[in-house]
């Protein structure tokens, strides 16, 4: 490719299509809403590599904040950002700029408690298993608490590794499995 022409969103489809030719659906997602707030920020132009800059990057992170972003939200789209520009500078498809994302927040913030107490975790299972004894037929409301409590005390199981357990999979009281986003085996 030729340094010249190599546009932010040109390199974002690029690697978006790599990230989802290998299944990495999350990854991709977060590059694609990335990609859709910089194009709005730009009003949809082009913007080729080569006009890159702290000021543009600051500009963006205004705009983000202007429309509500949280910090973290930045922080994502920024790293996001720079990843895709790394790529581009190792495919040499845009020169290294020292310091580029220095004065833009890349960071993270805990701006909430996002955990719940152990009281609450406690009523919440004890109210599972009462509504689970005492009915045949558990509404959406309460089987998304089952499923909750289950993933709860199966040490935080993704939903996804629960949907694709099998009974072969739990021997006695050892659940063992395979991670679907790593394949890693895990056992509890």
């Amino acid at each position: 490719m030729n340094r010249n022409e190599v546009t932010l969103q040109k390199m974002f489809s690029i690697i978006i299509e790599e990230l989802r030719e290998n299944s990495r659906w999350g990854t991709a997602h977060i590059y694609q809403a990335t990609s859709n707030a910089f194009s709005a920020f730009v009003n949809n132009q082009e913007l080729p590599l080569r006009k890159l800059n702290s000021a543009i990057l600051k500009r963006f992170e205004n705009h983000l904040r202007q429309r509500n972003c949280s910090w973290n939200t930045v922080s994502t789209y920024i790293k996001t950002i720079r990843s895709v520009y790394h790529r581009a500078v190792d495919m040499k498809c845009a020169r290294y700029i020292p310091r580029l994302f220095e004065h833009v927040y890349t960071g993270t913030r805990a701006d909430r408690k996002k955990s719940l107490e152990t009281s609450d975790i406690s009523y919440l299972v004890r109210q599972t298993e009462m509504s689970i004894q005492e009915t045949n037929y558990l509404s959406q409301n309460q089987q998304t608490k089952v499923f909750f409590v289950l993933m709860f005390m199966l040490r935080g199981i993704p939903f996804v590794d629960l949907a694709y357990l099998h009974k072969r999979d739990l021997q006695g009281n050892v659940l063992s499995y395979r991670r679907r986003k790593t394949g890693r085996a895990l056992t509890v």
